[in-house]
């Protein structure tokens, strides 16, 4: 699979961006932009960087097509896997927030965007969002704005830019995508497992709340309530920690 490249001084967002191109036939494209004026993030929520200019922060997007069969269940597990591996080769500092977020020291690192589109001949358009903090934040910034704190790659890997950071993911992005295709989530299972931020924690997914207890082979989240183990799918809902009392 290979991927065209482009880049962007400056864009709404580049999932947008990469949802056109495939509305307009194209293949396989990987685009980023040194900054977004509209980004977003799942459920409608603006993905927000309070720093403009180049290695503040990497905004990225992959389109493809994949045939419109595929279960995409657990893609954005296997992304954030893929990531946190590239990033946090040790595995001790970077963790993975189902359904879609990466955390860094227990404070949020970026997140996932997935959409898709319809596409002729039994096609489906897959977008990939990806954003990145990788500039720390400047002393007087409103942190009150992050809920799930700020976190910046730097701070884990000092020499880290937009444009470095972009090269060591995309050829691994790739590769995953690839397997994918043919496996399904189920070869990540066990990855996620290593990283994931609330396993063995009190949680609330949408009005249901339980302990999580790891993932399935689809991905979905596995939540021990007193009526036994809900398996939970990604789509609208979001997880919360529930603070102990």
């Amino acid at each position: 699979m290979v991927f065209a490249r482009k880049h962007l001084a400056e864009c709404g967002s580049t999932n947008t961006e990469a949802l056109a191109h495939l509305r307009d036939g194209g293949g396989p494209l990987l685009v980023s932009a040194s900054r977004q004026t509209a980004g977003r993030g799942r459920l409608g929520r603006a993905w927000l960087t309070e720093q403009a200019g180049d290695d503040a922060a990497l905004t990225f997007s992959i389109a493809l097509p994949l045939p419109a069969a595929l279960d995409l269940s657990g893609l954005s597990l296997a992304v954030g896997c893929t990531v946190a591996d590239v990033l946090d080769p040790a595995g001790r500092r970077i963790q993975l927030k189902w359904p879609n977020d990466l955390f860094l020291d227990g404070a949020k690192l970026g997140g996932i965007l997935i959409e898709t589109v319809p596409l002729p001949a039994d096609q489906r358009g897959v977008v990939i969002g990806i954003g990145l903090n990788l500039r720390p934040l400047p002393e007087g910034a409103d942190r009150e704005a992050f809920a799930s704190g700020h976190a910046a790659l730097q701070t884990l890997d000092p020499a880290a830019t937009a444009a470095a950071t972009l090269d060591r993911l995309a050829p691994a992005l790739r590769g995953m995508l690839a397997d994918f295709e043919t496996l399904g989530f189920a070869p990540w299972q066990a990855a996620f497992a290593r990283r994931d931020l609330a396993g063995g924690q009190r949680v609330r997914v949408g009005e249901q709340a339980g302990t999580a207890r790891g993932v399935s082979e689809r991905g979905e989240l596995l939540l021990e309530t007193a009526a036994g183990l809900l398996p939970c799918s990604g789509g609208e809902l979001s997880l919360r920690l529930e603070k102990p009392l």
